[in-house]
């Protein structure tokens, strides 16, 4: 799944029973399907994995 981080709020239905709403400068692993739409939209670029902030604990 890829990185990218969100130009502008963007909703996303992977079912038609499912909304996914992402917010403006938001950076997320999401999937392939999700970041295609996003790009076809506009609304998103891709990015590499944020580096935790010095003091964040790291996952």
């Amino acid at each position: 799944m890829p990185w990218v981080r969100f130009t502008e709020d963007f909703d996303w239905w992977p079912s038609p029973q499912v909304t996914i709403a992402y917010r403006k400068d938001t950076v997320m692993n999401v999937t392939r399907r999700c970041v295609e739409a996003a790009k076809a939209a506009e609304k998103a670029v891709g990015t590499s994995r944020p580096r935790p902030e010095k003091g964040e604990a790291s996952a």
